[in-house]
Order: structure tokens, then C-alpha cells, then sequence
């Protein structure tokens, strides 16, 4: 790529960033400082990277996805052509950077590699978060089931106590019938019926016993 004016485009193009810059740094649009000096993009490229090669700037960010460019300016010293062309490669360092089919395998090897580790990495991953998955589904499970089990239990202990209280009532029943004490005293909602009191002491007590139990 020619490069006869380069130098005097990055000359300009590092007297505009001194002149934006605050304390030997530019923060900003580069785009904007380059299109002032002359430069369009493609020129502005070539002379930022002359101007890095030169040790005149150090780039420190670069200005993508909506963020400034920061550069350090190193030095305003200007460009000669001699310091452009020493920055060109040689004719025989171009007719020697010729790609061999061992380089061309190499970097496919390569980057095969590379792929095989992003895709066990990616595999991985995608093992771990299915056995994280499978454990908090076994946990709910056992979960639910204990539930269904407090459930089972809770509904056995309701028709124990039911049977326990019938049981009780036929108890008290069959005790009133054998004493001789009448009819057993009335359910809710059921009309009252005279029963005659006991008058026996110990049949008293058990029937305190039975009711004490039942309450």
C-alpha cells in the first residue's frame, strides 16, 4: 500500500489529537478529529498505525460499540518520510511470507482444536446444569411424596379417632344399660331425654374416667 503522504496525514492527525487532548491524553471521537485533518477512515487506519509504529501514540481503547477512543500521546515529534518507509516491509520479507499447505494444515489443526475445546466446554456445562436439574427434580419429588405421607397419615389418625370416640360412646352405652342408669345422654341437636342419675359411686368414677378421656 503506497504510503507517499502518509507521513504528512499522520503528522496532521497527531497535531489534532494534541490539540483535543488534556494532559498528553485524547478521549473522544476519532472519526470526528480525523475527518478535520483531511483523513478518511481508511487513511485515518494507516496513520494511527504509523503514528503506533512511529512510538509517537499508544492507543489504549479502542473507540467501539458507542465508547471513545483514549489515546496517550508519547511524543509530537513530526514524521519524516524516512520514518515511513523504515516502518514498510522489505520486498524480500514479502517474497518470503508466503504461506506453505504445512503452514495453511497447521493453523487448521489449530483451530480445530480450539472448536473441539469450546465444544467440550460447552458440553460440559450444558452435563452440569442437567444433573443440577435432575436433583432438584428428585428433590421435589420426595418432597411431594412426603407430603402425600403426612397427608396419609394425617387422614388414618382422623378414622382412628372417630372409631376411638364411637367406641367410646358404645362404651359409655353398654355401662349406662349394665348399671341400670337409663338411656346415654343426648347428642347435639337431638331432643332431651330424662335420664336418671347413678347413684352407685363406683360407677361414678368410671363413667368420670370415660368422659375425662373422651374431653
Amino acid at each position: 500500500m503506497a504510503r507517499t503522504n502518509l507521513h504528512e496525514l499522520a503528522n496532521k492527525l497527531l497535531d489534532g489529537l494534541n490539540s483535543a487532548s488534556e494532559r498528553g491524553r485524547f478521549e473522544g471521537r476519532l472519526r470526528e478529529v480525523a475527518s478535520d485533518a483531511g483523513l478518511n477512515s481508511v487513511r485515518s487506519a494507516e496513520a494511527i498505525k504509523l503514528l503506533e509504529e512511529t512510538g509517537r501514540i499508544e492507543v489504549q481503547q479502542r473507540g467501539r460499540r458507542g465508547r471513545n477512543t483514549v489515546i496517550a500521546i508519547r511524543s509530537t515529534e513530526p514524521i519524516s518520510l524516512a520514518d515511513a518507509e523504515a516502518m514498510l516491509p522489505s520486498r524480500q520479507a514479502k517474497r518470503t511470507a508466503r504461506l506453505t499447505y504445512e503452514d495453511i494444515g497447521s493453523a487448521v489443526v489449530d483451530r480445530l482444536l480450539e472448536l473441539a475445546r469450546d465444544d467440550a466446554l460447552r458440553t460440559a456445562q450444558v452435563e452440569a446444569f442437567a444433573a443440577e436439574g435432575r436433583g432438584y427434580k428428585e428433590r421435589i419429588d420426595e418432597l411431594e411424596t412426603a407430603i402425600e405421607e403426612a397427608s396419609r397419615r394425617e387422614t388414618d389418625l382422623r378414622i382412628k379417632l372417630k372409631t376411638a370416640e364411637e367406641a367410646l360412646d358404645r362404651a359409655e352405652e353398654n355401662l349406662r344399660r349394665a348399671l341400670g342408669s337409663g338411656p346415654p345422654r343426648p347428642s347435639a341437636g337431638s331432643p332431651q331425654q330424662t335420664t336418671r342419675p347413678i347413684e352407685d359411686d363406683d360407677a361414678k368414677a368410671v363413667l368420670e374416667i370415660l368422659r375425662s378421656g373422651r374431653g
